[in-house]
């Protein structure tokens, strides 16, 4: 019976991260341990604030690849990601109700590398005080001095 389940799981291509992922009900443990994430929920694709917070993103790219972050948009008139993720529409629901984010709502939520929220705002945020809260974590002061700092 094991080795039957052993080769599905084989054939299916499912990892031991992916698995671990759906042992814990938490889209998001892929990435502990692995990224930063910032959240971004908005009602609709078009969003205003999404467009604006877009335009700034392109702009601190090194930045984001720097603080091993990675950007999520959830929406629900169109395919929400992680990064190049895609995130099911049920992955989505269940991270709008632990974070307690409608679907008319707009948040950005600043998740650590352990998987922890740090921070939640219901507005859009300046990107320096974003990155100057990361920078302050703990892992990340640990990161600055072992890696150099690629950005300028």
């Amino acid at each position: 019976m094991y080795q039957k389940l052993l080769s599905i799981i084989l054939f299916l291509g499912i990892t031991g991260t992916h698995l671990s992922a759906m042992a814990e009900n938490n889209p998001l443990a892929p990435y502990r341990w692995q990224n930063r994430l910032l959240l971004v929920f908005v009602p609709d694709i078009e969003d205003e604030r999404l467009t604006s917070m877009k335009q700034t993103f392109n702009q601190v790219e090194c930045e984001f690849q720097d603080r091993d972050l990675l950007l999520g948009v959830f929406t629900r008139n169109a395919t929400s990601r992680i990064g190049d993720d895609l995130i099911s529409s049920y992955d989505q629901a269940e991270l709008r109700a632990k974070y307690g984010v409608k679907y008319n709502e707009f948040a950005v939520i600043l998740i650590g590398k352990d998987g922890q929220p740090k921070r939640q705002l219901s507005d859009v945020p300046e990107m320096e005080n974003i990155f100057g809260q990361i920078d302050t974590m703990p892992m990340r002061r640990q990161e600055m001095a072992n890696r150099p700092h690629a950005c300028n």
